[in-house]
């Protein structure tokens, strides 16, 4: 690419003490060299460190987060046991460790008296009571507000072009959540009277007819 915009690719200059750039003390080496040393293998290094932080890593933590779901009788299996504690170790500061296992067995008994399904992190959120189970509570809202690796949380974003131009730019935050919650949850219906029984409940400058 340099050659086709007639570029001569150059070096930085080595000296004997750097510490703001590489500063490789190759022998003989060239351009080329120089600049896999100092660019493409760092970038590399980074690209991998990044993709195991996020996916092998996290891999652990999820596994933890699995056995809150799972609707398999009681007594507990010893690995669903160990998978929980370790998510109790790991979010210790905000969950207590003494009553975490106990709420864990209640929560395990209400999934199978009630032969409840979970599918979602917020269809457990809503379930789950915040004053017979705050330690469960508190891991499940947790677990959503994890990063994902899918793209449906991407959708508000690519929604937001759509709906904030430069026509709607002096919306509010409220509206501009509701109008991307739309976008987003196609598949909730509205009807024509919430929408007025909405709007009737604020005061407005012109008589709204009913």
């Amino acid at each position: 690419m340099a050659d086709d915009v007639g570029i001569e690719l150059l070096e930085k200059r080595i000296s004997s003490k750097q510490t703001h750039r590489a500063n490789p003390n190759l022998q003989n080496h060239s351009t080329e060299q120089y600049y896999r040393v100092t660019v493409f293998l760092p970038y590399i290094d980074y690209f991998i460190s990044q993709l195991t932080e996020r996916f092998i890593n996290h891999k652990s933590i999820f596994e933890g987060f699995d056995c809150i779901f799972k609707t398999q009788p009681l007594p507990l299996e010893i690995n669903d046991r160990e998978q929980f504690n370790k998510l109790v170790n790991i979010y210790s500061p905000v969950v207590d460790k003494f009553n975490s296992i106990a709420e864990f067995n209640m929560w395990k008994t209400k999934l199978i008296t009630d032969n409840i399904i979970l599918s979602s992190g917020l269809q457990a959120l809503e379930i789950c009571d915040k004053e017979f189970y705050p330690n469960i509570y508190m891991l499940i809202k947790i677990f959503c507000t994890l990063p994902v690796s899918t793209t449906t949380p991407e959708r508000s974003f690519s929604n937001l072009k759509r709906i904030k131009t430069y026509l709607r730019n002096s919306m509010n935050e409220t509206r501009l959540n509701g109008l991307a919650l739309l976008a987003c949850h196609i598949e909730t219906k509205i009807t024509p009277d919430e929408v007025i029984d909405e709007l009737s409940l604020k005061n407005r400058r012109l008589e709204f007819v009913l």
